[in-house]
């Protein structure tokens, strides 16, 4: 009788494990509705943000870390050199190897977009994973953000 009601419960066990929410990093093309990478994270993930610079065709990358409160937070950002457009350099800049680091002065956000363009070359790297933005339709607004998500559909939809 009682392997009965386990039997019955089993089901049950595995919906709730599937429908756990989970905090993920969301980037989304927002003008489609279209989930272009879904991914699950803890507070200390961080991510880069690249791309080519379209007044001084240099590469940039901005570097990102997820917060306890599920905020996003500006580290810094690398470039090879100063010009319009680059971070501004009144807080601490650290040459290193030929490359600027200029720390972030800009507190915790909920989200950060910005519009894809085909002569900047986006990209996205979360734990060694490059997220080519090139073939995100041009003008489209592409949003960063972390939601929490169902389990299930993390490790079904867009993979681990």
């Amino acid at each position: 009788m009682f392997r009965v009601k386990w039997i019955y419960l089993l089901p049950l066990f595995f919906l709730a494990v599937f429908l756990y929410p989970v905090p993920v990093l969301e980037v989304k093309a927002k003008k489609s509705d279209q989930i272009l990478f879904l991914r699950k994270v803890s507070p200390g993930d961080q991510f880069e943000f690249q791309y080519i610079h379209s007044v001084e065709k240099i590469p940039v990358a901005g570097l990102f870390v997820v917060t306890p409160k599920r905020l996003i937070k500006p580290i810094e950002t690398q470039f090879p050199s100063h010009g319009p457009g680059l971070p501004f350099m009144g807080g601490e800049v650290v040459l290193e190897k030929g490359i600027m680091r200029a720390g972030a002065e800009v507190g915790e956000m909920k989200q950060f977009s910005f519009f894809v363009s085909p002569f900047t070359r986006q990209s996205l790297i979360f734990k060694n994973q490059k997220l080519d933005l090139s073939t995100v339709k041009e003008g489209e607004v592409v949003t960063v953000v972390v939601k929490k998500y169902p389990i299930g559909r993390v490790l079904f939809k867009h993979g681990r």
